[in-house]
């Protein structure tokens, strides 16, 4: 007979503790539904102020090497420097594009917050490119012995790849909008 029937709680015989008949007879062939908890958000707002600060520095990067004459360790640093001497000659080219960079970047880092899915892969392809670039740029400043200009484009470069890290992390995915277990 379903559901199964226990026998009536016994009455106390005195004043301890009420005893109770036990725990319920398991079926082993039935399981309770899992449980799914809605995951966290802050991963996804974690990535977008890191994206924001990557922006940040990039526009640092720029405004201090606008004139061309500033700190040799910011304009190492500038996204494009390397191929500005092959492109235009001067460092214009390298302003232009460090400042498209970040303008990009803090715009969609802004629409990160509204955690929308293909955004995230938006600025996984950013940081990866510019991850890559500054790469490339480490390599060329020790091969042409300007090492010693390398620590601005170091610290960059381990900025923009720790926010493309986080960014395709499984928690991010999870923290999107529209996120659901699968089935």
């Amino acid at each position: 007979m379903y559901p199964p029937q226990y026998d009536p709680m016994p009455q106390r015989q005195d004043d301890s503790w009420p005893t109770y008949p036990g725990p319920a007879p398991y079926d082993p062939g039935w399981a309770p539904p899992p449980v799914y908890y809605r995951p966290s958000t802050a991963p996804a707002y974690a990535t977008a102020v890191i994206f924001g600060a990557c922006s940040l520095l990039s526009f640092v990067l720029a405004v201090a090497s606008w004139s061309g004459t500033g700190n040799l360790h910011f304009m190492a640093a500038v996204i494009g420097v390397v191929f500005s001497d092959k492109l235009t000659g001067n460092i214009d080219f390298g302003i232009s594009a460090t400042m498209t960079v970040a303008c990009s970047t803090l715009t969609f880092a802004a629409l990160l917050t509204t955690r929308l899915g293909f955004v995230r892969w938006i600025l996984v392809a950013i940081g990866a490119i510019v991850s890559v670039y500054y790469l490339v740029a480490l390599v060329y400043l020790v091969a042409h012995e300007a090492a010693r200009y390398a620590s601005v484009a170091l610290l960059a470069l381990f900025l923009w790849s720790a926010a493309t890290v986080i960014a395709v992390l499984p928690a991010t995915a999870k923290a999107m909008r529209g996120w659901s277990p699968a089935r």
